[in-house]
């Protein structure tokens, strides 16, 4: 006697379920963390998998709040967790507070070989609090990057994240001089596989003609609202004439990612 097959008209929808209640659910705990600050506020949530000190004096309210809801380097992150390999050696320009930065040193099989420059004077004591709360140690470097090493003027804006050396000065924005190093002497000395870069419009004075060397992945967050679109165009066609290739599945809002082999790389 032939069974007759199973109904599996259902069977998608059934599937379906279990995840949509899984995200509202996971909402409402984001939503009620964001309404207990009017009542209290932890020193220390957790975020992405990363621990991150809440008190920091430099977040503002809105800081916060995409950190309870899991929306703070959200773009980032994404694009991290699909492409970086326990094997690569990661060199990040702008570090702000250190998500990104801790999330790659617990990726990795090597703390140390996770590179950290922040030129804001502002942001190290949170760096390596927050450091210092997920237990690692990544190689920290209180440095801007430029073309050449030496001393450059740094915004300092009172919202850190508007912060950087092209940036969005204000009235409010104090300009600075902090060290810096040389970018190609830093891929030369270092020899980083992958390049995370979220420098405020920085990007497109650093990377055009810059020799990338090992570099093999690329997650930048480019700034169209400072530097405009053009400059933002030639800057990806130069890194595609570099053997990059853009990864449209992979990129997020303004966080895109490329990526080349070893051999266009010529190693």
């Amino acid at each position: 006697m032939t069974l007759p097959a199973a109904d599996t008209s259902l069977a998608p929808a059934t599937r379906r379920k279990p995840r949509k209640a899984q995200r509202i659910l996971t909402r409402l705990r984001q939503e009620l963390r964001v309404l207990g600050l009017k009542f209290w506020q932890p020193d220390f949530v957790e975020t992405h998998g990363v621990k991150l000190w809440l008190g920091a004096p430099m977040l503002r309210k809105g800081h916060r709040r995409q950190i309870l809801r899991d929306q703070y380097e959200e773009a980032e992150i994404g694009v991290l967790d699909g492409t970086l390999g326990r094997d690569d050696i990661v060199l990040e320009l702008g570090a702000g507070i250190g998500l990104v930065s801790v999330f790659c040193a617990k990726r990795v099989k090597d703390a140390a070989q996770v590179h950290v420059f922040e030129a804001n004077p502002n942001l190290q004591d949170a760096l390596r609090r927050n450091f210092a709360l997920n237990g690692v140690s990544p190689d920290l470097h209180a440095l801007a990057a430029a073309k050449q090493a030496g001393e450059v003027t740094f915004n300092v804006d009172p919202s850190y994240t508007s912060s950087g050396l092209h940036g969005r000065p204000g009235e409010a924005t104090q300009r600075v001089q902090v060290p810096a190093a040389g970018f190609e002497e830093l891929v030369e000395r270092f020899r980083p596989t992958y390049l995370i870069m979220d420098i405020e419009g920085g990007e497109i004075e650093l990377l055009p003609g810059a020799k990338m060397g090992s570099i093999r992945k690329i997650c930048l967050e480019v700034h169209p609202e400072i530097v405009g679109d053009k400059p933002i165009s030639d800057l990806v066609a130069g890194l595609i004439d570099a053997g990059f290739t853009l990864h449209f599945s992979r990129t997020r809002k303004n966080v895109v990612y490329f990526e080349r082999t070893a051999a266009e790389a010529g190693q």
